[in-house]
């Protein structure tokens, strides 16, 4: 059984017990956090609050923490890094424990604590995220987390996708959502996946970069000059981030899974 949720304040109580939760921040957490652990990043550990990160980084080894994250969009005062996804380089990230805290991705992971397993999802590791859940027998729970309290295009359009694959392989949708978040990525999907199969003419932009940069998350990244996170993050099947992210408990943290 799929079921989407289209915002963390949606899911109704109690609903993710039990089951595995996939939490979708496309643009841009959920991306920057894939990247960081695929670049070497040793483990990334949400936090809801700008000052809790800070007490968390602090506490940690001398030289062994990264402080990354934002506040709609934009990058925090004194933090090492803000939330692009292609700033997470090797050279960066290698052994390093990225402590993060974004607008909504990192809020939505820490409401979806109630699930038995928590995985991390985006359009760079899609195919990933989708083979590590393929014989799933429990519930899966796609969490979409909105941009500051709303639904977004672009987490809706990937719930889609995770949603369509499922059908395919003659799983249940759970609710309406996920007929909707379904129905909105057949909408695109033979686009998207002829660009992947083919490619498109030089210079064009990919369908899926086109169809992230729509939604409102999309034109608020764009706005603050950050195009090229949007590329990254609508990047399907990124072959350099094919890293399965999941929640690892006591203490909290996101590591790439075995």
């Amino acid at each position: 059984m799929v079921s989407v949720h289209l915002l963390p304040s949606m899911m109704p109580p109690g609903a993710l017990r039990g089951g595995v939760a996939v939490v979708i921040d496309v643009l841009r957490a959920s991306t920057t956090i894939v990247h960081a652990l695929t670049h070497g990043c040793a483990m990334v550990i949400p936090c809801a609050e700008i000052d809790e990160a800070r007490r968390v980084a602090a506490g940690l080894p001398a030289g062994t923490a990264l402080l990354g994250g934002e506040r709609h969009g934009e990058p925090i005062a004194g933090f090492d890094l803000g939330n692009s996804p292609g700033d997470y380089t090797t050279d960066v990230c290698r052994g390093k424990t990225l402590v993060m805290t974004t607008t909504n991705g990192t809020r939505a992971l820490l409401a979806s604590l109630e699930a038995e397993t928590v995985l991390v999802g985006a359009f760079v590791n899609f195919a990933s995220t989708v083979q590590r859940l393929i014989h799933e027998e429990r519930p899966v729970h796609l969490v979409c987390a909105g941009t500051e309290g709303r639904v977004s295009y672009e987490d809706a359009l990937l719930a889609g996708a995770f949603a369509s694959r499922f059908a395919d392989l003659e799983h249940d949708l759970g609710n309406d959502e996920a007929e909707i978040a379904r129905g909105l990525w057949e909408r695109v999907q033979e686009t998207v996946w002829a660009h992947e199969r083919h490619g498109g003419r030089p210079g064009e932009e990919p369908p899926l970069v086109r169809y992230l940069k729509r939604g409102a998350g999309g034109r608020r990244v764009v706005e603050l000059g950050l195009g090229d996170d949007v590329e990254l993050a609508g990047t399907l099947n990124r072959t350099d981030c094919q890293t399965v992210v999941e929640l690892a408990r006591d203490p909290l943290r996101l590591v790439a899974s075995d």
